[in-house]
């Protein structure tokens, strides 16, 4: 089991003598963090330097920002959610008071049928009583002596 990691270290430490030789220190630091975390107790551990700390401060940085992004999201999805509910309650109401707005228009209908009915009754008796009016004979009075 011990075989894989230290092929790995191995490996790692071949890859990074020729970089050893340039004069960029990230990739200095990159390669050694390297040789550092995969468990060798032949490579000495290297302290931190500056850059190494700059790349750890902005990618707490990024983390941060991601996070807060995360949270933002989650927040939206969270008022959408309700907002949702809301919406299936009010359509749920609005269907209800359609319904009812429709058994009141059909209600409403046939109370004008029966106004009508009754005003054309209503005119055809008045024409009536004017005809009976007219129809009658006036009664004279006799005058009294």
């Amino acid at each position: 089991m011990r075989f894989l990691p230290t092929c790995i270290v191995l490996f790692a430490a071949s890859a990074t003598v020729p970089l050893l030789g340039q004069s960029s220190t990230v990739q200095h630091n990159a390669q050694s963090n390297l040789v550092s975390t995969a468990g060798s107790s032949h490579a000495p551990a290297a302290a931190p330097t500056p850059d190494a700390a700059a790349l750890r401060s902005d990618i707490d940085q990024q983390d941060r920002v991601i996070k807060n992004q995360i949270d933002a999201q989650q927040n939206l999805l969270k008022k959408n959610k309700e907002m949702m509910k809301q919406a299936r309650k009010l359509d749920e109401k609005n269907k209800k008071l359609a319904e009812k707005n429709r058994k009141l228009e059909a209600q409403n209908r046939a109370f004008n049928a029966e106004k009508n009915a009754l005003s054309a009754k209503n005119a055809a008796l008045a024409q009536k009583h004017e005809d009976l009016k007219a129809a009658e004979k006036p009664i004279a009075i006799a005058p009294v002596k």
